[in-house]
């Protein structure tokens, strides 16, 4: 496993500004029964391993000074105007350390799947779920196979094998993490100017019938005065 440096801010005192403007964001470790450790780490590392998709579900080796550190990432802040990194919180663990996660979920043979096929729609309840594990039990992802789903059929966290000592934190019900929904149908409907327009155009239509009607009665009046 790669390790990262971070630079010990205990030794080398320096201002959030300062570190900031060389390009470094400042940061804690912390843990259960040892003190907090004040780091930094380059802007740049920080964004790169945000780009794996699997940031806050990853153990990762800290060298400080030397000494490594195994984290597991928790909470990343940003300034509120320009949107950029000022801060990480960083959990110390160990093998034996209880962390919970939110792991991605990901579905297999979509292309595959019999409801997929007659149109139906997978509506996604929940992209990730929430996990408690040790931390060296932590799984990359879950996984469902949708090789045998139909319409109408729900994927619940008990339709997800999980491995040993993995438990969701939600354990009063059996939750439901995606659906496989019939197609949407639209339905046509006129829109209120072309039935204004067609209103209109039954009025005239109706005035015009009625003129024919009076017509011939002023004609026979006509033809009587002419007599």
């Amino acid at each position: 496993m790669d390790s990262y440096k971070a630079l010990d801010r205990n030794k080398e005192p320096s201002s959030t500004h300062s570190l900031l403007n060389k390009g470094m964001v400042p940061g804690i470790i912390y843990g259960k029964n040892s003190e907090p450790t004040k780091i930094a780490i380059e802007d740049k590392v920080l964004r790169k391993l945000m780009e794996t998709g699997s940031f806050y579900s990853t153990i990762l080796d800290i060298d400080i000074d030397g000494k490594l550190e195994k984290i597991l990432p928790k909470q990343l802040q940003y300034h509120p105007v320009n949107d950029k990194l000022i801060h990480f919180d960083f959990l110390r663990v160990q093998e034996n350390t209880k962390v919970t996660v939110e792991i991605p979920v990901e579905f297999l043979n979509q292309d595959k799947c019999p409801g997929l096929k007659k149109g139906g729609v997978l509506n996604t309840v929940r992209r990730l779920v929430e996990l408690s594990c040790f931390a060296n039990k932590i799984p990359s992802k879950l996984e469902f196979d949708l090789l045998e789903s139909e319409i109408g059929d729900a994927v619940k966290i008990s339709n997800i094998k999980l491995p040993e000592g993995v438990t969701p934190t939600i354990s009063d019900r059996d939750f439901v993490i995606a659906t496989l929904v019939p197609p949407t149908v639209e339905v046509e409907t006129k829109s209120e100017e072309e039935t204004t327009e067609e209103g209109g155009a039954e009025e005239k239509t109706d005035e015009k019938t009625e003129a024919n009607k009076e017509e011939p009665k002023d004609k026979k009046e006509e033809d009587k005065e002419s007599k």
